[in-house]
């Protein structure tokens, strides 16, 4: 189920500290108004500030309840009794509030520093996995599902509704439904350990990441490190008590990105092999080792994979996506890097050269602590241009209102900023404000502009802050249907100024922010009969092609002119820049590709041989064999990436990092026509709406594809993009 995903996804980024039974209160009746359960799905703007972890646990025992009387209602219909809407539709209905609940619980245990409502979340995991257990063990709801999918009026059902059928019985099958009772037992003694697994991987890749830091008392250290990162040092190490006005110093933690900033940009080699050396601390070192833990995980989706019925996890994920099979995915995955391996050689081959000849010796390994700042200084002999020349034309206020202004006109909609105000608990909001759960966010509504509909709205919270999950992500709160607005957050942790300036963003934060706004504008605009078709249950392959696609207008100079404005002086960046930015681009491609598609590799073989290729071997070693084709001649191998990656055991990405290629694919395809038709032309971004972001999952991903292209997807789309092919 949705919402059982979802809280194993938040518990995953706290401890297993159980609240004791004093705490644990009981809860509201559920013949009460629906109004006192705050969690639930009562406004279109929720109150952040009532969802205390009392009231969490309150409003989840409600809704487990709500589901329960709505399942017994639907395990009393007879054959003649059933239809679509009282069997599918009523099934996805009976779990609403709890889904919506466990939705809300897991954004707010990503963005506050509160350990009451982390640990409320914890507590909740154990009986909501069971609840989800007691769910499939229920042979008579099976049943119910089962015995509807095949009654004749299903054959005369919309294509919509089919797929809705179809859906509901293959999740019940990926759910275990149809094993015998004691394949249902193990199935629940499974997913209660795979829970608290991932919970302990992301606890650890969580502290052990707040563990490590570099204090730096002599600025030569850092020597290079833009002076706008530098202040930010000094901020952070000021914060801590640990510069002073006579005695300076710096601190470089990694949740803050300063620790990647000293990588790419610091001329000191030593100080860059620290960083380095910090930014693979992450889930490697005891004791926050993650080995054992995905040992233990991979045994456990193995297992659970062949219990119903699929050769391994790969299958039974791919299922559900465009790709089918384990087997085309990582085909796709091998395909590609084989098509890259020419070029990857030669551009490993050009930077030793140019290493060689700074340093006036012959080069055959790179430290990998080097690598991103001598490929940038590459980069800059050859373009004469150096990003950071471009970071002080990206202040944020302006790239906000500059990316509200090209999605306007490409999708035609309006953005209006909400006034917001944060409260502690047991405060009133004041009237005409709507609740944010930091003074720092800042939240917008969203109207078409031609009939003023309102489609939805979205919270932006940009900054990272103590107890704010690191990473940027779009997170869907609450998804409507039949036209009912839509509600999200874009969630990051962008630079941090220094007191009294303003935040100017990297082009590579800009790329992340166009990104993830492609995902809001996906969910913004979905526009579906049924809720359980909106934007984000689109094919896990095909639901970053949105977000990939905008990512286009952040290197196209005719866009980024738009709103590429000094801070300072208000000048407009040199068109200059913005020519040689585009140019740059694609520089060393096959480089970049490559290294998202060793993780891919990894994560399918890790899900589909395991036990054949890892099973009580050196998880670093054999990754490192694995990849060594695909690799930089590196002087040292960094530890498997499988460690501290998130998204393969706290998200959704388990036998999925592919997607990522997959779907840039598709984009790089469909980018095509904007080309072709103009990138501010109107009519195509019209067309787009209508075709891809507001069908969501309602159509399959390769029949909206096809119906905004006007053929099928070219799979060399992307390499020819970059010619690379």
């Amino acid at each position: 189920m949705k919402y059982i995903a979802l809280t194993r996804l938040a518990c995953c980024l706290v401890a297993l500290s159980p609240l004791s039974s004093a705490q644990a209160e009981a809860p509201l009746p559920v013949t009460q108004a629906v109004a006192e359960h705050p969690l639930f799905r009562t406004s279109l703007l929720p109150s952040w500030s009532a969802m205390t972890p009392k009231q969490a646990l309150r409003d989840t025992e409600a809704a487990v309840l709500l589901a329960e009387q709505h399942i017994a209602a639907l395990c009393r219909l007879t054959p003649e009794q059933m239809t679509f809407e009282n069997t599918f539709l009523a099934y996805g209905e009976a779990i609403a509030e709890l889904e919506q609940t466990q939705q809300y619980m897991h954004h707010l245990t990503a963005v506050k520093d509160d350990r009451a409502l982390q640990q409320m979340q914890a507590y909740l995991m154990g009986a909501l996995t069971q609840f989800d257990a007691q769910l499939m063990q229920n042979n008579r709801l099976w049943q119910v599902i089962k015995t509807a999918s095949e009654q004749p009026w299903v054959q005369h059902l919309t294509p919509e509704q089919k797929l809705i059928v179809d859906q509901t019985v293959l999740h019940f099958i990926h759910s275990g439904a149809a094993l015998n009772d004691e394949q249902k037992q193990r199935k629940a003694e499974i997913n209660m350990q795979l829970g608290r697994l991932a919970m302990q991987y992301g606890r650890n890749v969580q502290e052990s990441s707040a563990a490590w830091s570099l204090l730096i008392t002599d600025a030569e250290e850092l020597r290079g490190l833009p002076a706008a990162r530098m202040a930010v040092a000094e901020s952070e190490a000021r914060a801590r008590g640990l510069s002073t006005d006579e005695k300076p110093a710096w601190l470089i933690t990694l949740n803050s990105g300063l620790a990647m900033d000293v990588v790419a940009t610091c001329n000191v080699s030593e100080t860059r092999r620290k960083c380095w050396e910090g930014t693979k601390t992450p889930g490697t070192c005891a004791p926050y080792d993650n080995a054992p833990i995905i040992a233990a995980m991979m045994a456990l989706r193995h297992e659970y994979a062949q219990l119903i019925g699929y050769k391994d996890y790969a299958d039974m994920k791919a299922a559900t996506r465009m790709v089918k099979d384990g087997r085309a995915a990582l085909a796709f995955v091998d395909g590609m890097m084989r098509e890259l391996k020419p070029a990857f050689d030669r551009e490993n081959e050009l930077l030793l050269e140019y290493i060689s000849q700074l340093k006036n010796e012959k080069v055959t390994q790179i430290d990998p602590w080097d690598e991103r700042k001598y490929a940038s200084m590459m980069a800059g002999d050859r373009y004469a241009f150096n990003t950071a020349s471009v970071r002080p034309y990206f202040e944020k206020e302006r790239v906000v209102q500059g990316l509200f202004s090209l999605c306007g006109k490409l999708f035609g909609v309006t953005y209006s900023e909400i006034p917001t105000v944060f409260v502690q608990p047991g405060q009133q909001a004041p009237s005409g404000y709507a609740e944010v759960w930091h003074p720092s966010v800042k939240l917008y509504a969203v109207h078409d502009s031609q009939c003023g509909q309102h489609l939805g709205s979205f919270y932006l919270d940009l900054h990272p802050r103590k107890g704010k999950r690191a990473g940027a992500w779009c997170m869907p709160l609450r998804m409507g249907d039949a036209g009912e607005p839509h509600l999200a957050a874009l969630v990051a942790n962008f630079g941090v100024a220094a007191p009294g300036q303003p935040v100017l963003f990297s082009h590579a934060e800009l790329q992340i922010f166009f990104h993830e706004f492609g995902h809001m504008m996906h969910y913004m605009l979905g526009h579906t009969r049924y809720r359980r078709h909106c934007s984000p249950a689109v094919a896990w392959d095909f639901a970053e092609m949105p977000s990939q696609l905008l990512e286009n207008w952040a290197w196209e100079p005719e866009a980024l002119a738009t709103f590429a404005f000094h801070y300072e002086t208000g000048e407009p960046c040199p068109q200059e820049y913005l020519q040689k930015l585009a140019a740059s681009r694609y520089f060393m491609p096959a480089t970049n590709n490559m290294r998202s598609l060793c993780v891919a590799k990894l994560d399918l073989e890790m899900h589909m041989n395991y036990d054949k290729t890892f099973e009580g071997k050196d998880l670093d070693a054999v990754a490192a064999e694995m990849l060594a084709p695909y690799t930089a001649p590196f002087s040292v191998q960094a530890p498997c990436v499988m460690r501290n990656l998130l998204h393969c055991f706290q998200g959704g990405y388990a036998a999925g990092y592919y997607s990522y290629k997959w779907s840039e694919t598709l984009s790089a395809d469909a980018f095509l026509r904007f080309k072709k038709d103009g990138i501010f032309n109107s009519e195509t971004g019209g067309a787009y709406r209508k075709a891809i972001l507001e069908k969501g999952a309602s159509v399959p991903a390769d029949a909206v594809f096809r119906d905004f292209m006007g053929r099928d997807a070219n799979p060399d789309a992307l390499l020819e993009s970059q010619k690379l092919k």
